[in-house]
């Protein structure tokens, strides 16, 4: 069985507030390199309908660029039917695609400080995420099952490693066997499709959390297929 990747992003919110837990979410997609290979090709071509002008490989397809108007992303001009318009575009790619999806949502981690509490949410949420890919890839016959994440900051990248490192202790000494999930790299997520679709997956349930309606058709659905991987 060939080594699988799972390309993990997460959207959050409220966690700088000065009261209150705030919200972590992390999304993840993965599957068979096949899967990932077609997923990407149909992100591709996708960028290239949306901007035609552009090679597709230039820019980033970010939802919190999209809608906020940051990093000159070439569709924020647009108005909002066209930017919700694509999001639907980009879950049904991922809904029609064979490829599994995780979406871990992660409050109520109360603890001094922004980064502090961005921390904890992190970590906590990792744990889960790893938890499920474990199940997941053993579920699938997979034995090696590397993280991929979007570039963050130094002490994020640390809080994710403690949370694999966690898992791996509690792993031997409870099933005698090493895990499945074999580390975690971080790249830029301009370079890669399946995190741009991790992202969008995460700014889609965390907008939904939030009471945003418009969003919950596509949280829902990105739900569903969660519930289809094995």
């Amino acid at each position: 069985m060939p080594e699988w990747v799972a390309y993990v992003d997460e959207s959050e919110s409220g966690i700088g507030a000065v009261e209150g837990p705030g919200r972590l979410v992390l999304a993840c997609v993965t599957g068979s390199p096949e899967a990932i290979a077609e997923l990407s090709e149909r992100i591709r071509r996708l960028k290239l309908e949306l901007v035609p002008a552009l090679d597709p490989a230039d820019w980033e397809l970010h939802a919190g660029d999209m809608f906020h108007g940051r990093g000159g992303s070439p569709l924020g001009s647009m108005g909002m039917e066209k930017k919700m318009s694509i999001m639907r575009k980009i879950v049904n790619i991922v809904c029609d695609s064979d490829v599994m999806t995780l979406v871990i949502t992660v409050t109520g981690v109360r603890t001094r400080g922004k980064n502090t509490r961005h921390a904890k949410l992190v970590e906590h949420a990792m744990v889960l995420l790893v938890e499920r890919l474990e199940g997941l890839a053993l579920g699938q016959g997979v034995t090696t099952l590397r993280v991929v994440s979007d570039n963050a900051p130094e002490g994020q990248r640390m809080s994710m490693e403690r949370a694999l490192e966690r898992q791996a202790v509690g792993r031997l000494s409870s099933h005698g066997r090493a895990p499945v999930v074999a580390g975690i790299t971080f790249m830029d997520s301009r370079h890669s499709a399946a995190l741009q679709v991790a992202d969008a997956m995460a700014y889609a349930a965390n907008r939904d959390a939030r009471g945003d309606a418009p969003f919950g058709a596509m949280s829902r659905a990105i739900g569903r297929k969660g519930r289809r991987s094995p």
